[in-house]
């Protein structure tokens, strides 16, 4: 039995480290592969044709079309269709946020990312320290698009199943951008865990896991 093929992607400023903690907790009839961005070294590929997916934050947005075709379920931890909020001082503030964190990314890059892993964690300690040398213009290239990108639903809305999972106190990604995803999205179910920020994959994997199983099961 050659079993699931299992894609996992990671979000902005982070690696294939961001699903370490799986590995001990999925089953081995599921084959992981975690993606790898580059951001902090090589570019890992994924899997071509994976039947469960497993995207983090903005990690959605960096999917290709294609990674969806055989997929019966798409999980999206964390996500959003836009990061901004559509209208009105809270797209304001938003918008200023991503501003001068890609002042920050230019000038103090590493005072930057401890501060965001810090809101990722929330509220909990962060025990991620982004390894050395970062690849500056690719993560400058990617916080652009974050700024901007609003992504096509087309390809999400001819999937099987769409499972949605957030962090009640996310500070990332605040939960109402999730509602609002899973409004856009009528076939997909929404399942907040409680007391958990927006790191998940970090710090809740095992709870993860167990509504992934029971949507891939149901």
């Amino acid at each position: 039995m050659r079993g699931v093929e299992v894609l996992l992607q990671h979000g902005w400023a982070w690696d294939a480290s961001c699903f370490s903690a799986w590995q001990s907790t999925v089953p081995g009839a599921f084959r992981l592969a975690a993606a790898d961005r580059g951001y902090f070294g090589s570019p890992a590929l994924s899997p071509a044709r994976p039947q469960l997916v497993v995207a983090h934050s903005f990690g959605l947005h960096l999917l290709a079309p294609e990674y969806l075709d055989r997929a019966r379920l798409v999980v999206i931890i964390g996500g959003f269709r836009s990061f901004h909020p559509e209208e009105g001082a809270a797209s304001r503030r938003s918008q200023r946020l991503i501003a001068r964190m890609r002042q920050r990314l230019r000038r103090e890059p590493e005072d930057l990312l401890r501060d965001f892993y810090a809101r990722c964690f929330y509220p909990e300690e962060s025990p991620f320290v982004a390894p050395a040398s970062p690849d500056l213009g690719l993560l400058g290239q990617d916080l652009e698009k974050l700024d901007t990108h609003t992504l096509d639903l087309e390809p999400l809305a001819a999937v099987e199943r769409l499972l949605l999972l957030h962090g009640s106190r996310d500070c990332i990604v605040p939960l109402e951008r999730a509602t609002r995803l899973h409004r856009e999205l009528s076939a997909s179910s929404l399942q907040i865990i409680e007391g958990a920020g927006h790191a998940l994959p970090f710090t809740h994997a095992p709870q993860c896991w167990e509504f992934i199983r029971q949507a891939w099961t149901a």
